[in-house]
């Protein structure tokens, strides 16, 4: 197997080549796993390209190979499809919607390690899944900024609507935590740290969740955090046509404090300048270390197909 950078200058994300078939790279995978781990630590993030996968099924088998015990996406706030067992749509929000780069799941009471990525269909324009290396980011983020989310992390306030009330963005309650039994839903959230109340519009939650976290296993800092998506000022893909005073999902400072525009302003400066691009291949696989990388979606034309897994 061949690998090297995919855009100079950066070592994510790497690219690796030389399995002409599925079999082939699940024979590679068996074989190199302390290699794949390894080079999952320096870049942050592998794309598989011209190994042959072509659905969701084998793309399950090879993100299986990599982590035995995949994730349901319970708790998960973007609008997904399940298309296998623990394999989703990568998102259905819509396609003139741009996504902003972030750490997935770092809102919830847990959140992968991995997340994988398969494209069976490129869009005919745009739609890539950009990526940032999220040392890089803590790096960009002004010093007094950083500080202040290091010491005070994020308190995040989410509004999951009812499923039987009217349509609206976002998902319901029953969709997020994939069952209609209030007391699960209890359960998962009591267990979880939420706070939590029921409402008219459906489930109130908030959690406080870090800023910057330490990588499990490297000890390395890292920008972890979706303020800036979740504020309801900011213009994140979570408040896409929402119906006048409907209540929005916001984040505030871990102390309950505001956070200023201008300190989510320069999280997003931080971003756009870490951002990395690539156009998505016919059966690409790419593996995230959710740690060290960020991730969203750019904006696209035409039919589009990308599914992702977590571990």
């Amino acid at each position: 197997m061949d690998a090297r950078p995919l855009i100079p200058g950066s070592a994510l994300p790497l690219v690796v080549t030389g399995a002409e078939k599925t079999a082939d790279l699940k024979e590679w995978l068996a074989a190199n796993r302390a290699q794949l781990e390894a080079w999952l630590r320096q870049a942050g993030g592998i794309l598989f390209r011209g190994t042959g996968i072509r659905n969701p099924a084998e793309f399950r088998d090879i993100a299986i190979d990599i982590r035995p015990e995949l994730a349901s996406y319970v708790g998960g706030d973007s609008p997904r499809n399940r298309v296998a067992d623990k394999v989703y749509t990568s998102t259905e929000f819509p396609p003139h919607v741009e996504i902003g780069l972030h750490n997935e799941m770092s809102y919830a009471s847990w959140w992968p390690s991995k997340i994988f990525f398969y494209c069976q269909t490129p869009a005919t324009a745009g739609g890539e899944t950009q990526i940032a290396d999220a040392r890089r980011v803590l790096e960009l983020v002004d010093g007094p900024v950083r500080e202040r989310f290091a010491e005070t992390g994020v308190l995040y306030e989410q509004h999951l609507r009812h499923a039987e009330g009217p349509p609206g963005p976002g998902k319901s309650w029953q969709e997020t935590f994939e069952t209609g039994d209030r007391s699960k839903v209890e359960a998962i959230v009591r267990n979880g740290g939420m706070d939590w109340e029921w409402t008219d519009h459906g489930l109130r939650t908030t959690i406080r969740r870090p800023g910057i976290v330490k990588h499990p296993d490297t000890g390395e800092p890292v920008w972890f955090n979706q303020a800036n998506l979740w504020h309801a000022q900011m213009g994140g893909a979570k408040k896409w046509d929402a119906p006048p005073g409907e209540p929005h999902h916001h984040a505030r400072y871990g102390d309950g404090s505001d956070i200023p525009i201008a300190d989510l302003e320069a999280v997003e400066r931080a971003y756009q300048e870490a951002e990395l691009t690539f156009p998505w291949h016919a059966g690409d696989v790419l593996v995230l270390d959710n740690y060290l990388a960020v991730h969203g979606r750019k904006p696209f034309e035409g039919p589009r197909a990308v599914f992702v897994a977590m571990a």
